[in-house]
């Protein structure tokens, strides 16, 4: 069994049957994705934020190399259909290089942005972190979430703590200073 079929599979069972809320779908990345991916890469709101300096051939690689990587998976964030942003979940426990090592199996965290301009400002972001928290949660295993945005991102930090994420603690990472949130199932 691939690994695209098994995404597609919970994400039926997980989340299409139960979260279809405010119109909100997370499609399974595919390689089909990536230019749509590089557009939003390009955008000021998106580059602020998520170091799209490597996006040349190894970031594609690592990009697809993720799509087969089963402690990260990723998605098209969509609004009535339409592709609007890009998010990813991964297992804390499996992600090395700096990043999570000791947190428990049962942790995940994700990381997001909206690509689409037209959609700031609306309220999207905290449906979508809503949305995907729902989601995450139904997933067997799962009795956290974290994430880690740059202090420097109150939007973000705003949308969290809407979201009920709690505010744990300054940390350092690989990609800099950052707030390590969490939401307990």
């Amino acid at each position: 069994m691939n690994r695209e079929f098994l995404v597609n599979f919970v994400c039926y069972f997980l989340y299409d049957r139960s979260m279809n809320e405010d119109n909100i779908k997370f499609r399974p990345f595919n390689k089909d994705h990536l230019s749509l991916i590089k557009t939003w890469l390009k955008k000021p709101h998106v580059i602020e934020f998520w170091d799209n300096s490597s996006f040349n051939e190894p970031y594609e690689e690592y990009i697809m190399y993720s799509c087969t990587d089963a402690s990260v998976v990723q998605f098209l964030i969509e609004l009535d259909n339409s592709p609007i942003g890009y998010i990813q979940y991964y297992w804390a426990s499996k992600i090395r290089d700096g990043w999570w090592e000791g947190y428990p199996d049962d942790v995940v965290g994700f990381d997001f942005y909206i690509g689409e301009p037209s959609i700031l400002g609306k309220g999207i972001g905290e449906k979508i972190v809503n949305a995907f928290s729902k989601f995450l949660f139904n997933i067997p295993n799962v009795s956290s979430i974290i994430a880690d945005p740059s202090p420097k991102n109150l939007k973000i930090i705003h949308i969290l703590e809407k979201c009920g994420y709690d505010r744990i603690k300054r940390i350092s990472t690989p990609d800099g200073p950052a707030i390590l949130y969490k939401l307990e199932k």
